[in-house]
């Protein structure tokens, strides 16, 4: 029997709301959550092209928050993803923040996680400008967690970054060696520019000393080489939400019990177990602010000149662009097979919707 995060909340949601104050972005994921495919959203009518059987399915919630509506739109996500890849490796970089700024997110999460977006790429920036050889302009794709394996507080931000710099003469420099630049130097200038920004946006700095003491971390990951390779890490990284429900593993009186991977064991896959009230608080802590977005695009891959930019860079590229077909996710698209005659395709044949109050934050 598969388990839901609907179920958590059915069962302990009710105590936790008795101990706890939620604010409405959290009230509002949580009636999402409980609501996705129920009855309460409105019935899709499903009918086979072999058969003509019909089969009903309930409507999903679509909050960026629910485990349950993340599949297809990470399709549809990647799908359009395909024609801004560029033919040269990228650089997979995540910037993490120490932990003692965690309590930021607690009365301030926007300017939070605004400042870390800002000072990852003006760090970035400023190594693309003075780089020796190829100085220019970078692009980059960011990704914001908030999460570790096991729910806890971990802010940190994952870069996706194509190995080439557009010069200010608009040539088009491709980076040939192992790493786009070296990660303690990347580490030092992070930790200057996200002290900065808080300082702008005016947030109390916790055990400052203490920060400017410890070394933050910024890891670098292997090269991708493929294509394809670049969308399955996009795929992965973007619309990942706090916990696939597939981790899932046990719900009783105790509490919920889930598996994680053990980075500091191995990456050993253990089970930890929480009272309901901590699995909740520790789910709803990473609830965005409405509206806000956690991935973005910057330099070449920014909103307003990625189309411009991208031709020229194409127009400069040795090797030709690839068909969409050899990278595209199509074949990934679900087909539901009719459960009656086994042959069939089942087809959208109407919609009965019950208009839920409010709208999901999407």
């Amino acid at each position: 029997m598969s388990l839901h995060l609907s179920d958590v909340l059915a069962k302990f949601l009710p105590y936790y709301q008795q101990q706890h104050a939620m604010n409405w972005q959290q009230q509002a994921a949580c009636k999402h959550i409980l609501q996705c495919r129920t009855a309460a959203l409105g019935q899709q009518l499903w009918q086979c092209d072999n058969c003509q059987q019909q089969q009903m399915v309930y409507c999903s919630c679509r909050d960026r928050h629910c485990p349950r509506c993340q599949g297809q739109r990470t399709r549809d996500w990647i799908a359009a993803q395909v024609a801004n890849l560029v033919q040269v490796k990228y650089f997979h970089l995540v910037f993490t923040l120490p932990h003692e700024l965690n309590v930021i997110s607690q009365y301030a999460p926007e300017k939070l996680y605004k400042s870390l977006f800002n000072a990852v790429w003006q760090t970035l920036s400023k190594f693309a400008r003075q780089h020796r050889k190829t100085a220019g302009e970078l692009g980059m794709t960011a990704v914001l967690h908030t999460w570790g394996q096991t729910l806890s507080q971990h802010i940190h931000l994952h870069c996706l970054i194509p190995g080439g710099m557009l010069s200010t003469a608009e040539r088009w420099q491709v980076i040939d060696k192992g790493y786009l630049f070296p990660v303690k130097a990347l580490s030092t200038v992070f930790r200057a520019k996200m002290l900065q920004q808080l300082r702008d946006e005016q947030l109390s700095i916790p055990d400052k000393d203490a920060l400017l003491a410890k070394p933050w971390t910024v890891f670098s990951k292997a090269c991708l080489c493929k294509p394809q390779t670049v969308l399955r890490y996009l795929g992965r990284y973007t619309r990942k939400g706090v916990l696939h429900e597939s981790r899932l593993q046990r719900i009783s009186a105790e509490g919920v019990s889930f598996n994680y991977r053990d980075y500091q064991d191995g990456n050993k896959r253990k089970v930890m177990t929480l009272n309901g009230t901590e699995f909740i608080r520790r789910y709803l802590s990473h609830v965005l602010p409405k509206g806000f977005m956690r991935i973005r695009h910057y330099g070449l891959l920014a909103n307003r000149c990625r189309k411009r930019k991208l031709t020229i860079i194409r127009q400069q590229e040795k090797q030709p662009k690839p068909e969409a077909k050899v990278i595209s996710t199509e074949q990934q698209t679900p087909c539901w097979h009719c459960p009656h005659c086994q042959v069939g395709l089942l087809h959208l044949a109407s919609l009965l919707v019950m208009r839920p109050q409010g709208h999901p934050d999407g």
